[in-house]
């Protein structure tokens, strides 16, 4: 039996078919912008941010329907983070001040976040870096078109 560390949605046991999602890299270009260009980087950064709303909530539903409501409620901390008006309000500052590309300013902002709070002794507070890093990506890959889920290539039950 081969054992494999990972990072759990829940507690507990599972026995199964592992199907392994690697880590997501991206390649993340500083890119400056016109000063005509701030508003639609802005909207973009909107955009991408409704649109993840919207497919955590789906994803949440999902779970809550299939594994219950202790399951979903993961997603809570999700959603919270796309709500975050501080985080939002640091990535627009960004772009105006710096006339940067919003996938560039949205990164440096979540990874100043997932830093800052890593660093702590806090375990609630190291979870929330996780989700933090998590959510991040799901905007980023929206805001880089790159918006392809791996579980669309599952054809069989697997954990």
């Amino acid at each position: 039996m081969k054992r494999i560390k990972g990072i759990s949605a829940s507690s507990g046991i599972a026995v199964g078919k592992a199907f392994l999602i690697g880590r997501e890299e991206f390649s993340v270009v500083c890119k400056k912008i016109s000063l005509e260009d701030i508003p639609s980087e802005i909207l973009r950064l909107e955009d991408a941010l409704i649109k993840t709303r919207r497919e955590l909530i789906e994803f949440q539903k999902e779970i809550e329907k299939n594994l219950g409501s202790e399951h979903a409620q993961i997603f809570d901390a999700h959603l919270l983070v796309l709500e975050d008006r501080v985080l939002i309000e640091d990535v627009i500052s960004k772009i105006k001040k710096n006339r940067i590309n919003v996938e560039y300013a949205f990164w440096e902002v979540i990874k100043k976040y997932i830093e800052t709070l890593s660093k702590l002794d806090d375990g609630y507070l190291k979870e929330r870096a996780l989700d933090l890093r998590d959510v991040g990506k799901r905007v980023l890959k929206k805001l880089l078109k790159k918006d392809v889920h791996p579980y669309t290539q599952i054809k069989e039950k697997v954990i």
